[in-house]
């Protein structure tokens, strides 16, 4: 069968309800998708600066891990590959995972994945990623080119394997995220602020970098995770690109928030801010694995998923939940009442943990104790206002009609 048309069958969800009633057949044919399939040059744009901003991301924290090295600063150096190395592994294997159910495709991106040679240094380049966006380009570029030539068949079919390549690129990117990116960020700030003017000041410029682009990389992941789930949903419409703009900056601003106040208070609490961390993702993963009965992406032709990839999933969800709500699907309850009650425990545990730091640390007379502060607490009320903003005159609300 020719390359071009050798899998225009996608699934629909991202992460999906449990449904035992879908019969094999429903995985056979494509998605009902909106009328609009049209993909702008901004649609282009931003796939290719995900690539771009992924490479660059995984260079400077390697850099960062060289920097630890040639000042023999070994704890930090074996934290940051380790912190590096393992969620490639798992990122690996999740995409892996996800080319299983696609029996029926052999693409050139899973062929390098399994290649024996090749595999570690695409571990340590942290490729999965990479690779999942290649695809999404390859088939955005396709339905480009099949609309351009009046098919609208082969537009359709190549936008909704655009659609699920995206979903998946958006998962694979929360699971890096948030097992990658937010625990590089707590570390690097830790150094810093334990260290003080120990380390040379391109040092710190190295882990300040680092520090940045993790956080513009966790909001961009978010933001498009968002919009995806929408996508994959066949009767909601698509969130614009300014929908899109102001979730990320409600979730960068959030994520500044959060990851600061839990810096902070490990600072002078080290080990009791980890307990609590840990028993805060203890609870969401079991509140997520018993009352929203999400699932990993998986053929949903098979009655029941697998328990321990259940619990699996939820785990990765309860450490997002650590740093930010995410909801694991549309249309579960009351929006509204959910980010209520989620971002003021959220605040409250950020005012707690700044406090600490306030009161029982050593930092009171540095030039830094102020900006701190104001830097834990005050990001946290903008998001907000970003959140309300877009929920108030840019998300849409409106269910569109299908083909």
């Amino acid at each position: 069968m020719d390359q071009n048309q050798d899998d225009i069958r996608t699934t629909k969800h991202l992460v999906h309800k449990v449904n035992s009633n879908r019969s094999k057949s429903d995985l056979d044919e494509p998605d009902e998708l909106p009328k609009d399939l049209s993909i702008s040059y901004w649609d282009l744009i931003t796939l290719i600066l995900a690539i771009v901003s992924h490479v660059i991301d995984v260079c400077i924290d390697y850099n960062v891990a060289y920097q630890y090295y040639r000042y023999e600063k070994l704890n930090y150096f074996v934290l940051t590959i380790i912190f590096i190395l393992v969620p490639s592994v798992i990122n690996t294997y999740m995409s892996l995972k996800i080319y299983s159910i696609q029996e029926d495709v052999q693409r050139i991106t899973q062929k390098l994945l399994t290649n024996r040679l090749l595999l570690p240094f695409l571990l340590l380049l942290q490729m999965a990623p990479v690779f999942r966006y290649y695809d999404v380009l390859k088939y955005a570029l396709k339905s480009r080119s099949a609309a351009r030539k009046g098919n609208y068949g082969d537009q359709k079919s190549y936008y909704a394997l655009m659609a699920k390549e995206d979903s998946y690129v958006s998962l694979l990117r929360i699971f890096e995220c948030f097992l990658e990116a937010v625990p590089q960020q707590i570390l690097q700030i830790f150094i810093v602020l334990a260290e003080k003017k120990q380390g040379s000041t391109f040092q710190i410029i190295h882990q300040s970098a680092s520090i940045a682009s993790s956080t513009i990389v966790i909001a961009w992941a978010m933001a498009s995770y968002h919009k995806n789930v929408r996508i994959a949903y066949e009767n909601r419409k698509n969130i614009g690109n300014t929908g899109t703009v102001l979730q990320f900056l409600w979730h960068i601003m959030i994520t500044v928030s959060r990851i600061l106040s839990i810096s902070l208070a490990a600072i002078v609490w080290p080990q009791s801010t980890s307990i609590f961390c840990m028993v805060h993702w203890l609870f969401m993963t079991l509140w997520i694995f018993k009352y929203q009965n999400v699932t990993f992406c998986m053929p949903s032709n098979q009655s029941e998923e697998s328990g321990i990839m259940r619990f699996f999933f939820s785990t990765i969800l309860g450490l997002v939940y650590i740093f930010t709500y995410l909801s694991p699907s549309e249309g579960q309850g009351n929006s509204r009442n959910r980010y209520l009650g989620y971002y003021g425990v959220f605040l409250v545990e950020n005012v707690a943990a700044v406090t600490i730091w306030a009161i029982t640390g050593t930092d009171q007379n540095h030039w830094y104790y102020y900006p701190l502060m104001i830097g834990s607490i005050a990001p946290f009320f903008v998001g907000i206002l970003f959140m309300t903003i877009y929920y108030k005159f840019f998300h849409p609300h409106t269910i569109i009609s299908l083909t």
